[in-house]
């Protein structure tokens, strides 16, 4: 079966995770296509944050949603930072981060919750959005994690926090989205000497132009340290640098392009 696919619904291609899909969990990440913004965040532009106008961002919302068949309004997002803070959602939420980026939470990478009807969003441009999900509980979880989120645990952590709710370990599917691949993230000393010291020659190659870091690569060593089975982790292996022709890049772009989006609701009926 292939794990990662690219599907069209309502005219919009939208990728997903057959393991995710198994457990009929509403999910689905972006392309670039399908909207309707006007360069440089061409088309399907899901951020309020970069500077696109904001009519534009609402009615890619919108198609994104119907494509996935979610209420735009239940979403939830977070104002990432780059960091490893993590909330815990519920019903009392919905909304905030849909209309605007003003009212998402602020500070926040990392979002959970255990209530079916939450949408969970994020947004990302090269960084990996971190899908999560367990049946026995019902818990949903969605991250935000460039090299910092990486660095500071937040992948884990999430892990961790999914644990202390009743979650099995061995029974989170986690599944990673396109981001940017060691084939184009060069990046400088300041990251070499954040990553863990056991996995810097996993993670890091050395060129001539310099250090290349395994984003994805480095995300998933965290998660299978913390207990995830390799056989429930998926990591979409598409580099959102190179694939100019699906995803937005803020490192190809030199930063300002659109964002594409994630989003996570959990099952209504509680797995058996």
């Amino acid at each position: 079966m292939t794990q990662v696919t690219i599907q069209t619904h309502h005219g919009l291609q939208v990728l997903m995770f057959s393991h995710l899909l198994a457990g009929s969990v509403l999910h689905g990440f972006s392309l670039r296509t399908g909207g309707v913004s006007a360069s440089p965040y061409d088309t399907l532009n899901m951020g309020f944050h970069v500077g696109d106008d904001r009519q534009a961002v609402r009615e890619n919302r919108r198609r994104f949603a119907a494509a996935l068949g979610f209420c735009p309004q239940r979403v939830i997002s977070g104002q990432q930072i780059h960091d490893a803070a993590i909330v815990n959602v519920t019903q009392e939420e919905c909304g905030r981060g849909a209309d605007t980026d003003a009212d998402a939470l602020p500070g926040t990478d990392g979002l959970l919750t255990g209530e079916p009807g939450v949408v969970l969003m994020a947004h990302a441009a090269d960084c990996a959005l971190l899908f999560f999900y367990e049946a026995t509980q019902n818990y949903a979880g969605l991250a935000h994690a460039g090299w910092r989120g990486a660095v500071a645990g937040l992948a884990p952590a999430m892990v961790e926090k999914l644990a202390e709710r009743g979650c099995r370990r061995e029974a989170i599917s986690v599944a990673l989205s396109p981001a940017i691949g060691p084939c184009c993230y060069r990046v400088g000393e300041e990251v070499v000497e954040c990553v863990p010291e056991k996995w810097r020659r996993l993670v890091l190659r050395k060129r001539s132009q310099g250090y290349f870091f395994d984003l994805p690569g480095l995300l998933r060593l965290l998660l299978l340290a913390a207990g995830i089975k390799e056989e429930n982790l998926v990591v979409a292996n598409y580099c959102t640098s190179c694939h100019s022709d699906k995803f937005f890049s803020y490192r190809r772009a030199g930063g300002r392009t659109g964002r594409m989006a994630g989003m996570i609701a959990l099952p209504k009926v509680r797995a058996t």
